[in-house]
C-alpha cells in the first residue's frame, strides 16, 4: 500500500483512498457521492478533497435545475470537470449568480457548456446568450467546449482573455466575429487542438505557434487560411458549403490534409492559386503531406481536372483517400460523355505522387461507374509504388449482389504495374460523429481510414 493511502473497510475488502477517489469521479453519480459523504466520515473527507466531476445528464428531472447550482456551490474542493449538455442559464443565474467566477476560482479544467437551441433559431449575436467574461479568464481551463453562445463584440479590442493552460478548444454553433475568433485563438498560447463547427465567421485565418490539429467546418466560410502554424500536423475540413478559398501558407509540419473538395474548394498554396494548368514547382507544392483525402465527382470533367491539379501539389503522399461524391442531375446534365473523361486521363501528364510515392489508395463511396474506372485505369498505368488498393462500395449498391459481382470482376481485371489486385470492400457507412472523433484523435495515424 502506498504511504499515506489509508484503507477503507468495505463489503469488498480494503480499498485505498486513491481507488475510492476514482470511484467517486468516474462511477458514482454526484448526488449519490454527496449522500454517502453525509453518512460516512471517511467518504466525507474523500468527497471534499476530490476534484468535482459534475455531469448534468446524471441528474434526474425535475430536480436538475436546483441540483446543478447547489452542487457547484457546496463542493469545497476544486472542479475537475463540469459537463452541462443542457446549460440552464436562468436557474444558474438565479440560484448561483457568481457561477462563472466560481468556475475560475475552483480551478476548473474541463468545461462543457451547451445552451438549448431550437431548430428554427438563428446563430447570431442577438439571438444567443453571451458567454460570461469570467469564462475567458478561467486560467485553469484545459479543454472547454462551448455550444450555442455569442462572444462579446469587443473581444479583439482589449477584452481580457487569460487562458494560459487551454490545450483543446471546441466551438459549436457560436456567433463570433472574424477578428475576434483570430484573437481568441492567438490568445491561447498552448493550444494544440481546435474544433470549429457552425461558427459564424466567413473568414478563418489560423495563426498559432502551438496548434497541432484543426478540425474546421466550412459550411459558412468563404476564406480559410493557415497563415502561420509551424507545428500543425493535421488539418481536417468538413461540411463544405459555398465556394471557399483554402489557403495553405506557413505549415511546414503538415502531414495529414482532407477533405479537399473539388466542387467548392479553390486551393491556394502560399501566393499561388492552383488552376487547371498550374505547373508544379517549389512554390506550389506542400512536400510534408503524407496522407491526403479528396472528394470529387468523377462524372464532372472540370472536377476530374481539378483532382489532377490538386494531386500535383502534394508530391510525397503515402496514402491517398478519394471520396467519389455525387451531385444532383442538374450538375451533370450537360457534362461531356465518358469518352472525354477517358481522353483526359489518356493525355494527362503524369502525377508525381501517383507515379513514385503513393503506396496505399482507398476509394470511398465507389459506384462502379465508367468514369471511376477510367481514373483507376490511369492509376494502373502510372502508380509504380502502389502496394494496396481498397475500393469501398457505396452502401446503396451493397444490396445488389449483381452490382457487387460486376464491380468486383471489373476491378480484378485491372492490371497494376506492381502486380497487386484491387480489393472490393462492402462496409456500412461510418457515422459522422465517429469520423469527427477520429479526426482529432492523434493516436489515429490515418483519420480517414475505414
Amino acid at each position: 500500500m502506498a504511504e499515506g493511502a489509508a484503507p477503507l473497510s468495505t463489503a469488498g475488502g480494503l480499498l485505498r483512498d486513491d481507488l475510492l477517489r476514482e470511484i467517486i469521479t468516474q462511477y458514482l453519480p454526484v448526488t449519490e457521492a454527496a449522500r454517502t459523504a453525509a453518512l460516512a466520515k471517511r467518504w466525507r473527507h474523500l468527497w471534499s478533497s476530490t476534484p468535482l466531476v459534475l455531469r448534468d445528464a446524471a441528474l434526474l428531472e425535475p430536480a436538475r435545475d436546483a441540483l446543478v447550482p447547489r452542487v457547484l456551490a457546496k463542493h469545497p474542493g476544486h472542479f475537475r470537470a463540469v459537463i452541462l449538455h443542457d446549460c440552464r442559464l436562468a436557474s444558474l443565474d438565479r440560484e448561483l449568480p457568481g457561477w462563472p467566477r466560481l468556475l475560475a476560482d475552483k480551478h476548473t479544467q474541463e468545461l462543457y457548456l451547451a445552451n438549448r437551441f431550437t431548430p428554427n433559431q438563428t446563430v447570431g449575436v442577438d439571438t444567443l446568450p453571451h458567454i460570461p467574461a469570467d469564462i475567458l479568464r478561467c486560467g485553469s481551463l484545459q479543454e472547454p467546449l462551448l455550444g450555442f453562445w455569442a462572444f462579446p463584440v469587443d473581444l479583439s479590442h482589449g477584452a481580457g482573455i487569460s487562458l494560459p493552460n487551454l490545450q483543446c478548444l471546441t466551438l459549436i454553433m457560436v456567433a463570433i466575429r472574424d477578428q475576434d475568433l483570430e484573437h481568441l485563438i492567438t490568445a491561447c498560447t498552448v493550444l494544440e487542438i481546435l474544433k470549429l463547427s457552425g461558427t459564424t465567421p466567413k473568414r478563418i485565418h489560423l495563426r498559432s505557434p502551438s496548434l497541432r490539429c484543426a478540425l474546421v467546418g466550412l459550411s459558412r466560410v468563404e476564406d480559410f487560411a493557415v497563415v502561420d502554424a509551424p507545428l500543425l500536423e493535421r488539418l481536417v475540413l468538413f461540411l463544405p458549403g459555398k465556394v471557399a478559398m483554402v489557403k495553405i501558407g506557413y505549415a511546414t509540419n503538415l502531414r495529414v490534409l482532407g477533405h479537399l473538395d473539388t466542387r467548392v474548394h479553390r486551393l491556394q498554396i502560399r501566393d499561388t492559386v492552383i488552376g487547371l494548368n498550374t505547373v508544379a514547382s517549389t512554390s506550389t507544392v506542400i512536400p510534408s503531406v503524407k496522407i491526403l483525402a479528396v472528394a470529387v465527382n468523377f462524372g464532372v470533367l472540370w472536377e476530374v481536372k481539378t483532382l489532377a491539379s490538386f494531386l500535383r501539389c502534394f508530391p510525397n503522399i503515402d496514402t491517398l483517400h478519394i471520396e467519389s461524391a455525387l451531385h444532383g442531375p442538374s450538375i451533370t446534365a450537360n457534362e461531356p460523355s465518358g469518352e472525354h473523361h477517358a481522353r483526359f486521363w489518356q493525355e494527362a501528364s503524369p502525377v508525381e505522387c501517383l507515379r513514385s510515392d503513393v503506396k496505399k489508395m482507398v476509394i470511398h463511396e465507389f459506384r462502379g461507374d465508367q468514369n471511376e474506372f477510367q481514373f483507376l485505369k490511369f492509376v494502373t498505368m502510372n502508380a509504380q509504388e502502389l502496394q494496396s488498393l481498397h475500393v469501398v462500395l457505396q452502401e446503396e449498391n451493397t444490396s445488389s449482389t449483381d452490382k457487387v459481382n460486376e464491380t468486383r470482376e471489373k476491378l480484378q481485371s485491372l492490371q497494376f504495374q506492381t502486380g497487386i489486385s484491387g480489393v472490393l470492400l462492402v462496409l456500412p457507412k461510418e457515422g459522422s460523429l465517429s469520423r469527427l472523433q477520429k479526426a482529432t484523435d492523434l493516436t489515429f495515424d490515418d483519420p480517414f481510414r475505414f
